[in-house]
């Protein structure tokens, strides 16, 4: 059953709410790490075939593991993370981490890291699945389960939920069944709104797929100044916009990708061009998300 709203293809037109971000910025930076090493499909864990998104990809017989693939994987969770981490860390950076819940009960270390650094979690599967295909208590038990473990992970509540796309007409209601305040499964607006589910408002948080470095995987990022580039002309427009209209800018991340030596020069010249430029605020989306709800709460003029 389709319970969403209509598509909307209006938003806010050309009158966006018009607000400050605290500190006085303008501009809202989201840096987002998506941890899914571990939670991929695998035939070790049941699944009939191997994770094919990956870099290179190799064919292999039905059933059958295939280790190339599987060692990209791992080389974000043993090197990669660490890497990204430390990085981040050297520019006192806490991301927000769209976490597979699998994939952090497999490497305990970085569950530890990740709560010692006080990063907001969001929920991203128990496995790294897409929704679709899944019935209505499977896609419920994926997310109650993820919700769950991540909890008793990391001892903080789960405010957020960004599914692997693509996500199903039923996800959101889960999601607000399952007591979660926003959802991140959008790439629809530059700021947060609100959607109608089951007849109640229910806040989106946008993500983006714009300045990601999947890409590198796609084959439109080749080089580390590729990224670099392509990043800091987005957030040169979203900041010269965010003088008339607020704006907010994701930054997403994979350990096994940017993770790379060759890549991550890329994101470390975003960094300092964003250093350079003031009236910014660096968030965790769980923060943006509470910034949302107590400016615009549900049933004001912009809720």
């Amino acid at each position: 059953m389709d319970t969403l709203a209509p598509r909307d293809f209006v938003g806010y037109g050309p009158n966006p709410p018009d607000f400050v971000w605290p500190n006085g910025a303008r501009l809202a930076v989201n840096f987002v790490v998506n941890y899914e090493e571990g939670a991929e499909r695998n035939v070790l864990d049941g699944d009939p075939a191997h994770e094919t998104l990956v870099e290179a990809r190799y064919e292999v017989p039905a059933g059958e593991r295939e280790l190339f693939a599987e060692s990209t994987f791992e080389y974000g969770s043993r090197v990669g993370v660490w890497r990204l981490l430390e990085a981040l860390d050297e520019h006192g950076i806490v991301p927000t981490i769209f976490a597979s819940a699998l994939a952090l009960e497999r490497n305990t270390a970085v569950t530890e890291a990740i709560k010692e650094r006080g990063c907001d979690v969001v929920g991203h599967g128990y496995r790294w699945i897409p929704h679709t295909g899944l019935t209505a208590e499977q896609e419920r038990r994926n997310i109650v389960n993820c919700v769950e473990t991540l909890e008793r992970l990391t001892g903080r509540a789960v405010q957020g939920w960004f599914t692997r796309p693509p996500n199903t007409v039923r996800t959101r209601s889960l999601l607000a069944q399952a007591g979660l305040v926003y959802d991140a499964g959008s790439v629809s607006d530059d700021i947060p709104y609100y959607e109608a589910v089951d007849g109640r408002p229910f806040l989106i948080v946008p993500y983006s797929l714009d300045v990601n470095d999947t890409k590198f995987y796609k084959g439109q990022f080749f080089t580390a100044d590729d990224f670099a580039r392509y990043a800091i002309d987005c957030f040169d427009t979203l900041a010269g916009e965010s003088v008339r209209r607020p704006r907010l800018m994701s930054v997403g991340l994979h350990p096994r990708i940017i993770g790379r030596p060759a890549r991550l020069p890329g994101l470390l010249r975003l960094i300092e061009h964003l250093s350079a430029n003031g009236d910014i605020w660096i968030a965790g989306r769980d923060e943006i998300a509470r910034f949302w709800l107590e400016t615009f709460p549900p049933g004001s003029a912009h809720g």
